[in-house]
């Protein structure tokens, strides 16, 4: 059996300079577990697969390899430079807490046009 799966996520997590510890802990998954998703042993169920597909931001047919493009929705980053978030420290926060986060980012991003200025309320 092809472990594309495994591959795709351990090229993931070492491009973002993540240990399998470090990783795991955004999903409060043990080294171990990631180590057996990695080498094909085990595999992780379907949300667990689209909450690695969201962190990574590429799409679950990437990641199963039905696809070699990582993320066909993506803004042209060369435009508009964005900072990765997911690298926040989220050790020891619940799902619920993440999600706020996450949204409260995507707030804050929907205030600002791609230049910087804030948005003018119409």
């Amino acid at each position: 059996m092809d472990n594309i799966l495994g591959k795709r996520l351990k090229e993931l997590r070492v491009e973002n300079n993540l240990t399998q510890e470090e990783f795991g802990k955004n999903f409060n998954l043990r080294k171990s577990t990631i180590s057996q998703y990695e080498s094909g042993k085990s595999r992780p169920d379907d949300d667990l697969k689209k909450s690695f597909a969201k962190f990574f931001n590429v799409t679950i047919d990437y990641l199963l390899g039905n696809s070699d493009i990582r993320n066909p929705y993506e803004e042209d980053k060369s435009v508009i430079p964005t900072k990765a978030y997911h690298n926040l420290d989220k050790a020891g926060l619940p799902e619920e807490a993440i999600r706020q986060i996450e949204e409260y980012i995507e707030f804050v991003k929907q205030k600002y046009t791609s230049d910087g200025t804030l948005r003018k309320n119409k």
